[in-house]
């Protein structure tokens, strides 16, 4: 997955440090990883930062199947604000 992103600033390794991390949060759900990523990625190119920082994932509210299966996990510290237009 990481090897197929697109962003200019992103250090090869950065996810696959964070496999616990991502684990725990996804409940191990390769759909839920899958949109936690691609979401991060899409803000990481709309701020400009071009990389994905464990910051900006806490960020993304993850999924229903995610919050469904894990009523107990909190939710993203901060709201994702609609972008824009």
């Amino acid at each position: 997955m990481e090897d197929s992103l697109r962003l200019h600033a992103h250090r090869p390794g950065t996810l696959v440090a964070m496999t616990d991390y991502l684990h725990e949060r996804t409940g191990g759900l390769i759909g839920s990883l899958s949109q936690l990523v691609r979401e991060t990625t899409v803000d990481a190119i709309d701020s400009g930062t071009e990389k994905i920082t464990k910051r900006m994932l806490d960020e993304i509210e993850l999924d229903h199947a995610v919050q469904k299966t894990r009523p107990d996990r909190p939710r993203a510290k901060y709201a994702r604000r609609p972008k824009a237009t």
